[in-house]
């Protein structure tokens, strides 16, 4: 095969209009399903995650205490938490939705006050956009305390705009297709 240059890597990183329609519908079709059964799907992914952990788990005891090869202490550190989370997932997934968003704010919390110091950090340098990152940081805050007051609730929303803004990917990539195609 002989392309030149930029056509070889075209050839090779552009995908072809059936590989970008398929994409679109199965984000279609995945934006829908969270859309509609979102507590359901995470539930049951929790709940397929737990059983591949438990497995997993399960093999490193079993290495640990029936097979005996190693005198390292890993796999019960790795096994025993694993197990318990894994136990914890499959028979009480809800458990885990539950703490999904006050982990989620927690962290959303920290990063937006790592944040608020660099935009200070930037306001003391002179740089004249300062107040932009901080902004962000301060909406960044209140989706964190959002997240850590209302955790159920806000894993619904949280699920519903992931699926609307799967749909909304799938529409665009079917229209850049449809004005790229123009063009070649």
């Amino acid at each position: 095969m002989k392309l030149e240059g930029g056509r070889l890597m075209n050839y090779f990183l552009k995908p072809s209009d059936k590989e970008i329609n398929m994409l679109a519908i199965s984000y279609i079709v995945f934006g829908l399903l969270i859309c509609l059964f979102n507590v359901t799907i995470l539930t049951m992914t929790i709940r397929v995650f737990g059983i591949i952990a438990l497995l997993f788990s399960g093999y490193l005891l079993y290495t640990y205490f029936v097979q005996r090869i190693s005198t390292s202490l890993s796999p019960l550190f790795i096994g025993v938490p694993g197990l318990l989370i894994s136990i914890l997932m499959v028979f009480s997934p809800e458990s885990i939705l539950a703490m999904l968003p006050i982990l989620v704010g927690i962290i959303l919390i920290i990063n937006s006050i790592v944040h608020m110091q660099k935009s200070l950090i930037l306001k003391d340098f002179g740089y004249p956009r300062w107040n932009i990152s901080l902004i962000f940081s301060i909406l960044v805050l209140i989706t964190g305390v959002i997240l850590l007051s209302q955790p159920i609730q806000s894993l619904s929303i949280i699920m519903q705009i992931l699926g609307i803004a799967l749909i909304v990917e799938a529409i665009f990539m079917l229209i850049n297709q449809h004005i790229l195609k123009r063009y070649d």
